[in-house]
């Protein structure tokens, strides 16, 4: 029996595959035979209210009863008790509206002189400040990320991270997260130099895996970085921070307007929605900003330069553009019988010093292209002989690398 939401109906698991992988290996060439739209918005937040209080909590492996400051948890008010609550603890970084705190779940106990007890389970809290919301204007926009990070979370993935709670009081918004525990990817490649084959081929898969859960839900991130892949436990990634990602449009067959993803027809480009991210990562039409672009390639670009960099130690070129002569050389000077060390990837790794197997030349080369009509899809990418090669199993943490703990 079908169904229908608002008319339109609903898809099958199957009907929706066949769609993500259409739109997986459609060529930019077919996409821009429709007219570019604007991004859909997210649907609209939805925004707990946050409880603060001190109060006694339980550690029940040594039965010792602890008086805890600056425990959150969300205040409801339909008789049911929250879900868990949070013991806010020290600053891990700063962020733009505010700060990064770690956390110590507990539990709710049917206890009112001992309500909360300890458990095992971390987590991260983003602390953003009103009044820093309402007065910055920043590309980074905390009321988008939030009802981005609820579209994700109604189908959460291992490689995406995914809200626990998003709560408010008059001062703060507060995003619960998990906690990853390894720190992030930057961290590792600036420890290492650089990793061989195996390992980044092992960590650029996991990111591949979360970029294909973003596109099925018809989301480009728009600010993909080893700065945002965090890693747990040494063994599995997670791309974070959604604070720039946009909802990408889809045709409607029937009036030729805008749906979203669940439709499975094939996605629009977009007009230009402005330069952001971080310059390393851009691809040269998030830089231009002049004309309009594909949600799904410009996400592919940055994961390339993450991949280039996790390979070599460094960025390609300080920014995608003309004016960079690496970027010449690799994505805009023809490459005859690649590969070849006298043109693109070839030529520019022989003048860095840097040497790559040729699979992997050949994939950084497909996916480095001035022109998105040359790129490889995300199909043809995981296609690649490159990536069919074996990987690292699991790359376990060095007992002599405090700098990760």
């Amino acid at each position: 029996m079908d169904l229908y939401y608002n008319n339109v109906r609903t898809l099958s698991e199957e009907e929706l595959q066949q769609a993500f992988l259409q739109n997986a290996s459609v060529s930019y060439s077919i996409l821009e035979m429709h007219p570019p739209s604007k991004p859909m918005k997210f649907e609209p937040a939805c925004v707990g209210e946050a409880e603060r209080v001190d109060a006694q909590v339980l550690n029940p492996h040594t039965g010792e009863i602890l008086h805890v400051s600056n425990i959150v948890y969300e205040k409801r008010h339909d008789g049911l008790p929250p879900q868990r609550a949070y013991g806010v603890g020290r600053k891990l970084m700063e962020a733009i509206y505010g700060c990064i705190r770690i956390c110590t779940i507990f539990e709710i106990r049917n206890d009112m002189q001992v309500p909360f007890a300890v458990t095992e389970m971390k987590a991260a809290v983003k602390v953003l400040s009103w009044e820093k919301i309402r007065s910055l204007n920043h590309a980074e926009n905390p009321i988008n990320e939030v009802a981005a990070l609820q579209h994700v979370s109604q189908n959460p993935h291992e490689n995406v991270m995914s809200a626990l709670d998003i709560l408010q009081d008059e001062e703060y918004l507060l995003i619960f997260m998990p906690y990853y525990s390894s720190g992030s990817l930057y961290d590792f490649v600036s420890r290492a130099g650089h990793f061989p084959e195996r390992v980044a081929r092992y960590w650029f898969t996991q990111i591949l895996e979360g970029l294909s859960h973003l596109q099925r839900l018809g989301i480009c991130h728009r600010d993909l970085s080893l700065e945002n892949i965090c890693i747990d436990d040494y063994t599995n990634s997670a791309i974070i921070d959604l604070g720039m990602c946009l909802r990408i449009p889809y045709i409607n067959e029937s009036s030729g307007g805008d749906v979203d993803v669940t439709a499975g027809t094939l996605r629009r480009l977009m007009t230009a929605a402005g330069t952001c991210g971080k310059i390393w990562y851009m691809s040269p039409e998030i830089i231009r900003n002049d004309d309009m672009f594909d949600g799904f390639a410009v996400d592919l670009w940055g994961a390339a330069i993450i991949l280039f960099i996790m390979l070599t130690g460094r960025p390609p070129w300080p920014f995608a553009s003309r004016q960079a002569a690496e970027f010449r050389v690799v994505a805009i000077d023809p490459v005859p019988d690649y590969p070849n060390e006298n043109y693109g990837i070839g030529r520019l790794l022989r003048e860095m010093g840097k040497e790559i197997s040729q699979q992997a030349s050949d994939l950084l080369q497909r996916m480095l292209r001035n022109n998105p009509r040359e790129r490889l899809s995300l199909l043809e990418i995981l296609q690649h002989p490159w990536l069919q090669e074996e990987s690292e199993h699991e790359p376990m943490a060095d007992p002599d690398d405090e700098w990760r703990r």
